[in-house]
């Protein structure tokens, strides 16, 4: 039954190669539904059969391709991690494909959306699920492909010409990929994971001096092998490449990073943990690229002035938070935070995805203003998204960034300290800046083209119903999940799902620091605040003839309105 999981989406895509012939279409966005759903509820399934696994390791093979002649032995590696991101990645497509269809007319562009999307998410499912190189490579080739299809759709002739610097830059990615596979073929003579797993004893023998930095060959290829990756995403910030996050349709937005590159890229780094983890170099290369990914897209978000780039960058740090983790070897808090979190960013991109497509594209935040009167379903799911990103209690993320806070014990004293100063900076400023928006977006003076505003309407049945459940998983998922991620027993179990290293020992013990919880809620409740007075009482005060004339007041206003 696993199989189906596979199976509906690449069916999908099959059946709308053949969209032109067929003249119900209606029937076909059914189908199609029905299909994404079912793999949906069968990936919840598979997760609940596994951690119902009497063992301590719930791990078990789907075989796909056994030929004993050529010793080919494929299989589906199915275990709790993999099952996790089964269930984000085709909730994302489920998410998706209901969402638009309120959106979606009967037309060419909207048929391919839906088959292109339907081959990423099948080569997202073959990457994760994927037991050997081959199989990897070949999920990766397919996300590659459909979303080449996917983000070119809506190009004209003359947008592309500016890509020749960004398909280079892919090419060096894809073969940066390539080689680091081919490498650890090279030196375990095998394609299948238990194998390279088994061999990383070998890493012992095979050590390299890079900038003063003693590297294990292992710890080197898989160093390279997230590089890559990383400068494969580094296309979605080139202005001039087709793939740039402002080209992109948000709906198509939410799935191709909520969906696709963020399960990618943290599967990229846990899946070959059993080679490093007994090694503390590449883990501290990531810790790094985690803490300085997390400084720049916290500033880029506060700099952030339109809805398009504010969610690409929200999505951003969140993925730059969850590889810091992983540096730290806080894999259940890693893992909790990529479901959570993931919610909370696909619920943004879809909640100003219906902005902006009411205000026919318009994603600049200065031309919106007063949409919470006539979008105030939609301010809802917001300020609910908002609220779980920042932790609020007890919302979703709350309880995963409790995790976050109790890793920062495992650093050494100048670094703890320099982790706390950066935690609070990033609460402070993401708080403000979402709220901020918030206010400009659905609250501050009108400055929408009255035309448009005038038409907004909320008449979404079936949007309004995905989005309200999303936002009740929002709520609720949080509280659910705690247990199972929360705590030293599901910290072992989790390392061990991870490792497979059955005499993984824990080298600390969390502990939850309550005064610097308070200390983070009191500086979103600063930040929420601190937007409130700018953005709703200093426009109340600019009507008071005394207040106006005040020089720090006329400085401050105009401090303000020169920054947005």
């Amino acid at each position: 039954m696993e199989i189906l999981i596979f199976i509906f989406p690449l069916l999908s895509f099959l059946i709308f190669q053949f969209s032109d012939k067929i003249k119900n279409v209606k029937l076909l966005y059914i189908l199609h539904t029905a299909l994404m759903s079912s793999s949906f509820v069968l990936s919840t399934y598979l997760f609940l059969k596994l951690l119902d696994f009497e063992n301590d390791l719930p791990l078990y093979y789907y075989p796909i391709l056994k030929l004993e002649k050529l010793l080919i032995d494929w299989s589906l590696r199915l275990d709790l991690f993999v099952s996790g991101l089964l269930i984000i990645i085709t909730l994302v497509a489920t998410i998706f494909i209901i969402y638009s269809i309120n959106f979606y007319k009967d037309n060419k562009v909207d048929l391919k959306i839906i088959k292109y999307s339907s081959l990423s998410i099948f080569g997202s499912l073959t990457l994760v699920s994927s037991n050997n190189l081959i199989q990897l490579f070949l999920g990766w080739q397919i996300i590659m492909v459909s979303c080449y299809f996917l983000t070119n759709l809506f190009q004209k002739k003359e947008d592309l010409k500016g890509n020749d610097n960004v398909f280079l830059y892919n090419r060096v990615s894809d073969l940066g990929i390539f080689l680091c596979l081919f490498f650890l073929y090279s030196y375990t003579n095998s394609i299948d994971f238990d194998v390279i797993f088994e061999s990383s004893y070998l890493g012992q023998n095979n050590k390299l001096m890079l900038l003063d930095l003693e590297l294990t060959v292992f710890e080197l290829i898989l160093c390279v092998l997230f590089l890559s990756f990383l400068f494969r995403c580094r296309q979605f910030f080139i202005g001039s490449s087709s793939y740039h996050f402002l080209k992109i349709n948000s709906s198509i937005s939410a799935l191709i990073y909520s969906g696709i590159f963020l399960p990618s890229g943290i599967y990229l780094i846990l899946r070959f943990l059993p080679l490093t983890e007994t090694y503390s170099n590449f883990l501290n290369v990531i810790t790094l690229l985690g803490f300085i990914f997390i400084i720049i897209f916290t500033i880029l978000i506060f700099k952030s002035k339109n809805l398009k780039s504010l969610t690409v960058y929200v999505a951003s740090s969140q993925f730059s938070i969850i590889v810091f983790m992983i540096g730290l070897k806080v894999y259940n808090g890693a893992f909790f935070y990529l479901l959570t979190s993931t919610l909370s960013v696909t619920m943004l991109f879809l909640s100003y995805g219906i902005i902006i497509t009411k205000l026919n594209g318009e994603h600049q935040i200065d031309k919106m203003g007063l949409l919470l009167i006539k979008t105030p379903f939609t301010f809802l799911l917001t300020l609910t998204a908002s609220l779980s990103l920042i932790g609020v209690p007890f919302f979703s993320s709350f309880y995963s960034k409790k995790l976050i806070i109790s890793s920062l014990q495992t650093l050494n004293e100048t670094f703890m300290f320099f982790s706390i100063i950066i935690c609070l900076f990033y609460f402070f400023l993401f708080s403000y800046t979402l709220f901020k928006n918030i206010l400009i977006v659905f609250w501050c003076q009108n400055n929408c083209n009255i035309h448009l505003y005038n038409k907004i309407n909320e008449n979404m049945f079936l949007t309004k119903i995905i989005l309200l459940l999303l936002a009740t998983c929002l709520i609720f998922s949080g509280w659910f999940l705690n247990n199972l991620f929360s705590g030293p027993i599901p910290e072992y179990f989790w390392n061990l799902v991870l490792n497979f290293n059955s005499d993984f020992a824990l080298s600390h013990e969390n502990q939850t620091h309550d005064w610097f919880i308070d200390q983070t809620n009191l500086i979103c409740l600063f930040g929420i605040s601190l937007s409130i007075f700018n953005y709703v009482l200093i426009p109340k005060f600019g009507n008071n003839i005394r207040i106006k004339h005040n020089k720090f007041f006329k400085y401050y206003s105009s401090y303000l309105s020169s920054s947005n």
